[in-house]
């Protein structure tokens, strides 16, 4: 990806930015502000974070509480700047642009803003730690890495948590994700629902939108060749995720996933022929038991699926293009991220 910007002025737009959100920051009477613990241990004078808020995602919840979880952020003794995304893909265009000027950079936003800021972190030479307050409808790769689902209590875990690494995928070496790259039933609710939509409901919009499908199954007839597995079938969902839950509807047990192994988790559901095929492919889903012969499970670290007709993929729970040839590889401890320390997990 190519961006063409003036660093000077962008710099000085973060610091208008900055400045406004200041005078608006109500006081909170919280000790744990200052002086945090972080994943680079006790904040050094002069550290600079970066947080990058997409005043659109999530709920309006979620984004009335903004304030309150900023204000926690710019008291303590990071020297933070503030950034609103204007347009898809903004988000992405700041943090490769001026990402290497900071120690650490903070989303606040969905899966689809966190997808932008991994985006642009992966262009970078030194990438800085990452920081997720999640503030979406599903927030799947949140729930996989125990981040808190109070936006509050996410920001101070931004300030007291530990550094971890995780794995990050490629998509055809266009784009990358963070938790899943996906075809098939369901996948296209994630992006088709009207974002006013997941505001107002939340991951009820998802499922007002897949239930739409249930009964359009479409078949794909695709071969699928990896380090692990090859196989050729009909298969109406496929996912390759690093992740615990996929578009917030198929769950893996947290003990099959782990997010720094450099592998994917691999899931194809087999077209079903009859009604005992639907009914063991409803309880695969429901007791998270997936390797059987409706479901094709494994593992690996990168993967190549053909087809002879194009499908439309979704990444991340965003729209990934249509194509019927697709390699999907693993970045082993691509980034560092923050989570809560051992005894803070949600």
């Amino acid at each position: 990806m190519c961006y063409n910007i003036n660093k000077e002025r962008s710099k000085n737009y973060l610091l208008l930015h900055m400045e406004n959100a200041l005078v608006s920051l109500p006081r909170i009477n919280d000790k744990t502000e200052s002086n945090a613990q972080n994943a680079l241990g006790t904040i050094m004078a002069g550290q600079t974070m970066l947080l990058i808020r997409n005043p659109r995602a999530g709920s309006y919840r979620a984004q009335n509480t903004f304030i309150e979880a900023a204000g926690i952020i710019f008291r303590s003794d990071y020297k933070t700047y503030l950034y609103s995304t204007q347009y898809p893909g903004d988000a992405a265009r700041i943090v490769a642009q001026t990402g290497m000027e900071y120690d650490v950079v903070v989303c606040f936003g969905g899966d689809g803003t966190l997808n932008e800021v991994i985006n642009g972190m992966m262009h970078l030479e030194k990438r800085p730690v990452l920081g997720y307050i999640p503030a979406g409808t599903t927030n799947d790769f949140a729930s996989g890495l125990g981040l808190s689902k109070n936006i509050v209590e996410a920001a101070r875990d931004v300030l007291n948590g530990n550094c971890v690494p995780v794995d990050i995928g490629s998509f055809n070496n266009e784009r990358f994700f963070s938790y899943v790259a996906s075809f098939g039933s369901f996948t296209k609710a994630s992006y088709s629902a009207p974002q006013d939509m997941k505001n107002a409901l939340g991951y009820s919009a998802y499922l007002l939108e897949g239930l739409k499908s249930i009964w359009d199954f479409q078949p794909y007839r695709v071969r699928v060749k990896s380090d692990t597995k090859e196989v050729e079938d009909e298969f109406i969902f496929g996912g390759i995720s690093n992740s615990t839950s996929m578009g917030g509807i198929l769950k893996l047990n947290s003990s099959d996933v782990d997010l720094s192994d450099g592998l994917f988790e691999v899931m194809l559901v087999r077209n079903p022929k009859n009604l005992i095929q639907i009914q063991k492919l409803l309880h695969s889903v429901a007791t998270k038991h997936y390797d059987n012969d409706q479901i094709a499970f494994f593992k690996t670290s990168r993967i190549e699926i053909t087809s002879d007709k194009s499908i439309a993929w979704t990444v991340d729970g965003e729209f990934g293009g249509i194509s019927g040839e697709n390699v999907i590889q693993n970045h082993h401890n691509a980034i560092s991220i923050i989570k809560p320390r051992p005894n803070e997990s949600r």
